[in-house]
C-alpha cells in the first residue's frame, strides 16, 4: 500500500521536533578601563573564550570526521535508531502505529519506508538530520556565536555548551530543514524574527566524549510561545 504524500504530515513533527509546522508555513501572525586590573580580567576573559571556542570545536569534530557511529533519536515519547557516516545514515523505529526507515547511502537521495512500502522521499522536509548534519550546521556559526557553559544537575558527570543560532542564520537553517517541497520565501519575516533556535553539547567531563545534542526550538505565535525538542544519543 502507497500512503499518499498528504498522509506524511503526521511525520513531520514528529521527525523534525516541529509540532508546530503547520503554523510556521501558514498561521502564524505577526567605555571600558585601562587600569591593570582590568587588563588583567580582560586577558583572562579572552583566554577563556578561546579555550571555549576550542573545546565546542572539538566536540563538533567528533561527529563530523569520517567515521561510522551508533545513535538514538528521542522525539516527545518516541525514539529511533540508527547509524551514520558523514552523509550516509539508516534510521529505524516504530512511530504512531507505523515501522519507519529513512536511509540515504552515499550519493543516493534519501529513501523512505513505512511499514515496507517506499515512499517519496520529496513529500517530507530534508531536515530529518542526523548528528552529522547538525554538526556541520554548528561548525558553520560558531565564529559568530558565545557558547555559554552549562553545568550538569543530574549527576552524570556531564559537561555542556548552550549555542544559540544568530537570528540572521535561522531562515538557512529552516530553509534546509524544510527543502524544496517548503519554500520559505513564502514566510513572512515576522515568522523567522519568532523563531529561536538554540543547541546544547553534553559531554563526559572525565573522557571529553560528545554523549548527547539537543536541539530546542521556539516559535512566536499569535497565541504565545511555542516550543519542541530534538535529542540526540551518542
Amino acid at each position: 500500500m502507497y500512503i499518499r504524500p498528504k498522509m506524511l504530515w503526521w511525520l513531520i513533527p514528529i521527525l523534525l521536533g516541529l509540532f508546530l509546522l503547520g503554523i510556521v508555513l501558514g498561521t502564524v501572525s505577526r567605555s571600558a578601563n585601562t587600569d591593570s586590573t582590568d587588563t588583567a580580567s580582560a586577558v583572562r576573559q579572552t583566554a577563556g573564550t578561546e579555550q571555549t571556542a576550542r573545546t565546542v570545536a572539538e566536540l563538533l569534530e567528533q561527529i563530523t570526521k569520517d567515521e561510522e557511529r551508533s545513535f538514538l533519536v528521542y522525539m516527545q515519547d518516541q525514539t529511533l535508531h540508527g547509524r551514520f557516516q558523514n552523509e550516509q545514515f539508516q534510521l529505524t523505529g516504530e512511530i504512531g502505529g507505523h515501522q519507519l526507515e529513512i536511509a540515504r547511502k552515499d550519493g543516493q537521495p534519501v529513501s523512505v519506508r513505512i511499514n515496507g512500502q517506499i515512499q517519496d522521499h520529496a513529500a517530507l522536509p530534508y531536515a530529518m538530520f542526523t548528528p552529522y548534519e547538525h554538526g556541520l550546521l554548528l561548525k558553520g556559526v560558531l565564529q559568530s556565536v558565545s557558547p555559554e557553559r552549562l553545568e550538569d544537575t543530574t549527576g552524570q558527570g556531564w559537561s555542556g555548551y548552550r549555542i544559540a543560532v544568530p537570528p540572521e542564520e535561522v531562515s538557512s537553517l529552516l530553509s534546509m530543514w524544510l527543502g524544496p517541497s517548503f519554500p520559505i520565501q513564502d514566510l513572512t519575516s515576522n515568522v523567522t524574527n519568532g523563531m529561536k533556535v538554540n543547541y546544547q553539547l553534553w559531554y563526559e567531563s572525565t573522557t571529553g566524549q560528545l554523549r548527547q545534542l539537543e536541539l530546542d526550538l521556539q516559535i512566536q505565535t499569535a497565541v504565545g510561545v511555542k516550543r519542541d525538542q530534538l535529542r540526540f544519543r551518542l
